[in-house]
């Protein structure tokens, strides 16, 4: 199995899954707020992420994977296009959790009891 067949699999169905649940209560502000984690996961992840597999702490199978290289520093970081989804995916899905068992919002035009 490849990473793009284990997200395929795995990650997007019960991604889609955990769409369909919180369908009702998502609201802009929640996706702005998941735009922003997200950024937050992959500015923090991606670089520790890629000085692991640079000291070979772990690696991937590069012919299993789609590589994505990026020179700096002299040096070319590299990781699965599959291992920057992941950290996305998995956001997302965190924040849905998240979003599927905080208390419901009254509506802005409801009138407060």
């Amino acid at each position: 199995m490849t990473y793009l067949t284990f997200h395929l699999a795995f990650n997007l169905p019960a991604l889609v899954l955990l769409l369909w649940f919180t369908r009702r209560r998502l609201r802009p502000t929640h996706w702005k707020w998941i735009a922003i984690v997200c950024g937050i996961v992959f500015v923090a992840t991606a670089p520790w992420d890629n000085w692991a597999v640079h000291r070979r702490i772990w690696d991937f199978d590069w012919n299993r994977v789609t590589p994505v290289e990026v020179p700096l520093g002299g040096v070319r970081w590299r990781l699965p296009a599959e291992e920057y989804a992941f950290f996305l995916i998995e956001t997302v899905m965190v924040s849905l959790v998240t979003i599927l068992f905080l208390p419901v919002a009254p509506k802005a035009d409801s009138p407060r009891a």
